[in-house]
Parts: C-alpha cells; structure tokens; sequence
C-alpha cells in the first residue's frame, strides 16, 4: 500500500528510472552486503590465523631463548670454581667463581647474578651497586629445587625475572645458581617489532598465573586468560576500541605471550572494499537513473502524443490522429489508435444520423401519441355528454312513464302489478345513477365547468368512499385558470396515481400537495404503502412511462421517488403560463 501510495502522482518519465535506480540499488547492496561480509570474514579469518601464527611463532622463540639461558646457566653450575666456592668457601675458588658469574651477566640486562647455598644463604653477589645494596631479590624466588625460568616481579617500578639452576655435587643438592634480568625494552625496538608483524599489533608478557602483565616497558592490565581463550584467537574490547588477540604459553618459563590486532586495522581491507563498492554502486545507480530516463523519454513521448490525441477526441474533436515513426509495440499502438479514430468516426456520424432519425420518430410518436389523447379526451366529452343527455333524457322519459302508470294503477287490486312498477322505478334510478357515474368518469363536468382544483378535491372524495383510503388533500391555492389540456393532463395523472394506489400500495393515507408559485403548477402525490424499487419499475411498469409521457405531453416533468417499506411519491411539474384567482397565504 504504502508502495502504491509513493508512485501514484509519478509519470512513467519519473517513475521507469526511479524503479530502475531502486533495482540496481537492491541488487548494489545486496551483493554489496554478501561481498562485504564475506570479505570481513575472511579478513577476520585471515587475522586470526595470522595473530595465532605469531603467537605460536614469538612464544616458540621466547622459549628456545628461556632454554639457551638455562643451558648457560647449568653448563656454569658445573664449574669446579662454582662448585668448591660452595664447599670450601675459599677465596681463590671465589674468584674463578666471580668470573664465571660475570661470564654469565655479559648482557646489561642482567643486573644480579648470585651464588646461593641450599639453604639460600648468599655466597656471592655480582651485579651493580645499587642493586645489590637496596633489593632483597632472594625473597622473590618461590622455590629453589629445579632449574626454571621464575615469574616476572615488580620491584621499586622495575620488572625483573629470575633464571635459578641446582647446583649439585655427587648428586647431592648444595646450592644454586641464580641470575636476574630486567624485563625493559626501547619504544624504538617495540616500534619496529610492531611493524615488523603489522596491523598496528601489540605485544604483551605476564605470568601464567596472571599477578603481573607488561607490554615490554611498564606494568599495564590485561586480560585474565582461562584455557578455552588459550587455543584459540578471541575478541574484546576496553576503553580504547575493539581488539582481536591470541595467547599462548612459553615453554620453559611461568610466562604467557599475547600478541593482538586493533579489530579496525584487521577489518581495514574489508572497510575499504566497502567505500569501494559503495562508490562503484553509486555510480551504477547513477548511471541506471540516466539511462532509465532516457528510455522512459523514449517511451513517453509517443504516449504523451496518444494522450494529447486521446484528450483532443475527449472533448469532441475527432479528426486528431497520430504521426506513426516506430515500428515497435507503441508504433502499433498509434498505428491502431489511428484505425479507431476512422471507425470512431464512421460511428460517430451513423450515430448522429440514427439519433437525428430517432429524435423525429420520436417527435412523431410523441406527436402522434398527444393526438391520440387529444383525440381520446373528445371522444371521452362527446361519449360523456351523449350519454348524460340522450342516455339520461330516455331513461328521464321512461321514469316518466312508469311513474303515470304507477299513478294510474294506484288503486288497483293487484299487488304484484303494483310491485314490479315500483321495482321498475327503482332499477330506472340505479341506471340514471350508473350513467352519472360513467359520465363523470370519462369526463368529470366539474374540470370543465368549475376548474382544476374542485375536480381534484372531487375526485379524492368518490376515490375516499370507494376505497376507504383516508386522503389528505392541500393547496395554497382556491382556483388556477389554465388551458385545458393542462388540467386534463394534471387530472388523469393524479386519478391514475390514485389508481395504483388503490391497485398496488396497499396504504392507508395519501397525502395530496398542489402547489402554485409563479408559472410552475406543483402536484404531489405521497402514499404510506409498501413501495418498490423505482429503478426497476420506470424501466418495466407501462403505466408509469405512460404518466410520464402524459406529463411531457403538456411540457412537464414527472418524478417518481419510492423504496420498498417506505411508500411512493410522485411529484408533477407544469412550467406553464397560468392566472391564480386567490392564492392562500
């Protein structure tokens, strides 16, 4: 819906290379996204595996290194100056000793080395001054008992480890000898170790048991690493971004290594993929929208020139065709548009000469229908009228007669004679009484002799005693004069209202509005009976199309509103010239 909603107001010129932009758009991201995606994992997998190499590969060094240390120191234990400073203490044995001991502490960074009895007790010191005078280092040696590579100890804001071997003579245990270096390293070296593994990587040392870790320089914190992390690379994140490390543990020493990569320098490949296919899908998508605007011009120019054309035959013209350029679907379109603006025509004009001829048939039926009325109404006066005075004057005279005889006869013996006079005189009432009635209603005298209004308000009277149909009858108006063949009209259009009431509605009120306002004579008829479908009746009711006919006959409108349940009513208008005697206010 909302979709549908969006391109609604958009022309096809804007609507084909907007939807053509939307598709290359959908597909640009999507495989955009894909190739994204995988390009990160593989630059993730890459990373690791990179990170765990140089883990394996620095932690393998670390520990040959931590071997070739304590291979010196034990191949220095087993000298006999080593050995006899231990037993006899002599100074001739101490000095061969001390240059042992020096030997051992070549590299500046091992600042003490130190000739220990089994009982820890110092034999020798070598190292500079001020370390051996202000650090105790023999009370950071956990154990004395094998020869190991110890954990790193902070002390007075400097690192050290130790490096202790046994000292043994005829098996037997009498000293031992340790070394301590100090852990520091330049920012220049580190710098150039970073570089030398790359991705900004970082290189960090502690003891396994996690008290102290150090990047090399100072002290800093760390991870706390369990064993699922030391198999396999791992991912967290600190105050200073994202970060993807691998640990390992060095052989040969209670130290652990870990080396990590900035997950942004790792993910840098990937991230520059993205801009790159993000500015190559811009440019498709670019390039798309152009290319879908020119061909939606293509495409809509002929349209817009069906459409001018269409328009112009919307308004009547229909000599507007179009010029055929293309030999493609919109060519054949306009070549079809052009064939049915000729069949159109051909129709066109049969139509209006079949509307021409229908419109004077039906002038003529209407015409010849009006006459026939006309016709029928004089008929109706002159049947009426013969039958009031001839009809009326012979059985007038016949009443005569038999009222003589009857006088006649008024003494006679025979009551049976007597009977059958008065019988006779009866039934000759009855038949003066029927040709009234007959008379009346194929031409009330009352239209022609005291106008519209009395004939209406008479008709609804003999309608109201002959049905027992309660009628309501309203005027604003005493009299109107009009011409005669609009009373008849306006008079046989309400008794055949009253007659499909009667006939049809079953109601049991009518309802009778005539209104008179200036040249327009109103005349409403509202029942309360069922009603019917008005749509359907005009089309099928003879009688209704018959009332209308009627109505145009004398230049009036017939309007027929009725429902089912909710009665009819049935309004007719005369706009016609007419003199109003005395209108009630």
């Amino acid at each position: 819906m909302m979709k549908r909603t969006l391109f609604r107001g958009l022309s096809i010129q804007r609507r084909l290379p907007l939807f053509i932009g939307l598709l290359l758009l959908s597909v640009v991201i999507t495989f955009g996204c894909i190739s994204y995606f995988s390009v990160r994992n593989e630059a993730l997998k890459t990373g690791k595996e990179r990170l765990r190499s140089l883990s394996d590969q620095l932690s393998t060094m670390l520990a040959q290194s931590a071997q070739q240390t304590l291979t010196a120191s034990r191949t220095a234990a087993k000298q006999e100056s080593i050995i006899k400073s231990l037993q006899t203490g002599e100074q001739e044995y101490k000095i061969e000793a001390l240059e042992v001991m020096r030997k051992l502490r070549s590299d500046t960074n091992w600042v003490l080395a130190e000739l220990l009895t089994a009982n820890r007790q110092p034999v020798l010191l070598l190292g500079k001054d001020s370390i051996q005078t202000s650090a105790n280092f023999v009370s950071l040696l956990p154990r004395l008992d094998s020869a190991y590579v110890g954990k790193i100890s902070l002390l007075k804001n400097s690192m050290y480890y130790p490096v202790s071997v046994p000292v043994v003579h005829d098996k037997r245990l009498i000293g031992f000898l340790v070394r301590w270096q100090k852990v520091a390293t330049s920012e220049q070296g580190l710098e150039r170790l970073s570089r030398l593994m790359g991705a900004k990587s970082k290189l960090y040392l502690g003891n396994k048991d996690g008290s102290l870790w150090t990047n090399m320089m100072k002290p800093v914190a760390y991870q706390k690493l369990d064993s699922i992390k030391m198999r396999e690379p791992f991912e967290y994140s600190n105050s200073d971004g994202e970060y993807i490390a691998s640990a390992r543990p060095i052989a040969n020493t209670s130290w652990l290594i870990a080396v990590e990569f900035p997950r942004q320098s790792v993910m840098g490949a990937a991230n520059r993929f993205l801009r790159q296919i993000t500015l190559i899908g811009a440019v498709l998508v670019i390039i798309g929208i152009f290319i879908g605007w020119l061909m939606s011009r293509r495409i809509t120019k002929p349209l817009n020139t069906l459409t001018g054309a269409a328009t112009t035959i919307a308004k009547g013209d229909y000599s507007a065709t179009v010029e055929v350029e293309r030999l493609d679907e919109v060519g054949k379109l306009s070549r079809a548009f052009n064939t049915m603006i000729g069949q159109v025509n051909k129709a066109k004009n049969g139509l209006e000469q079949k509307i021409v001829e229908t419109a004077e048939m039906n002038e003529q039926l209407r015409d010849l229908s009006a006459y026939l009325q006309n016709v029928r109404e004089d008929e109706r006066i002159h049947i009426a009228r013969e039958m009031h005075d001839e009809l009326g004057q012979v059985l007038t005279g016949f009443k005569m007669d038999v009222s003589w005889l009857r006088k006649k006869l008024a003494g006679s013996n025979d009551p049976v004679l007597i009977e059958k006079l008065d019988s006779m005189l009866a039934v000759i009432d009855e038949s003066v009484k029927f040709v009234r009635k007959l008379a009346s209603e194929l031409r009330p005298s009352l239209l022609d002799d005291l106008g519209l209004i009395p004939a209406l308000e008479w008709h609804s009277q003999e309608f109201e005693k002959r049905y027992n149909i309660k009628i309501e009858f309203h005027s604003n108006s005493h009299d109107v004069s009009v011409p005669a063949i609009v009373a008849t009209g306006l008079f046989r259009v309400y008794q055949e209202s009253l007659t499909n009431v009667a006939r049809h509605s079953n109601a049991t009120r009518v309802v009778v509005n005539l209104r008179v306002i200036s040249d327009e004579i109103s005349l409403s008829i509202a029942d309360n009976g069922k009603g019917f479908d008005a749509s359907q009746a005009n089309k099928k009711t003879l009688g209704l199309l018959g009332m209308k006919e009627r109505a145009a006959m004398i230049g009036g409108h017939l309007e027929i509103t009725s429902e089912p349940g909710r009665g009819t009513t049935i309004i007719m208008t005369v706009k016609h010239m007419v003199t109003e005697r005395a209108i009630i206010s």
